[in-house]
């Protein structure tokens, strides 16, 4: 989904499920804060946003502040799916290095490289892993089907 768009759905929500907050906003705050929560989600893919919003929505009685938002972006981080990183991972890929590295490290990298694919910034080095481990480059880097994203709790 368009970033924009999102962010409009995103604040629509808002004025819905918390109408006092935006009463006495001025057109100027109003798109003070549509600049600042484009700014500050542009990072979020659209299902970490919604999961986020709708999270915060259940839980909270008033209007969150932004960095409650992004505090439950980082919560509820999700990344498109990616089956050969999921082989490789699976593999032990990306625990592989001078010493074996710690779950925790091995997931982040895994995180990182999922990340990379959704921003489009794969490197070179990566992507010739991944055609050692079957990807063929016609093929789509990442799902679309929103039910082969792959929940990654922070």
């Amino acid at each position: 989904m368009e970033q924009s768009k999102l962010i409009s759905i995103v604040i629509a929500k808002f004025k819905v499920a918390y109408p006092y907050y935006f009463k006495e906003l001025t057109d100027e705050e109003f798109l003070g804060l549509i600049a600042m929560y484009q700014e500050e989600l542009a990072e979020y893919n659209d299902l970490t946003i919604s999961t986020a919003v709708k999270s915060i929505i259940r839980k909270n009685k008033f209007m969150p502040t932004l960095k409650e938002l992004l505090d439950e972006c980082e919560q509820s981080k999700t990344f498109r799916g990616n089956a050969i990183l999921e082989v490789m991972k699976n593999d032990g890929y990306f625990k592989r290095g001078v010493e074996e590295l710690s779950d925790q490290h091995a997931t982040r990298n895994y995180e990182k490289a999922l990340s990379w694919l959704e921003n489009g910034i794969i490197p070179n080095w990566l992507l010739e892993d991944m055609k050692m481990y079957g990807y063929v480059e016609d093929k789509p880097l990442l799902s679309q089907n929103s039910c082969n994203y792959i929940e990654m709790k922070g």
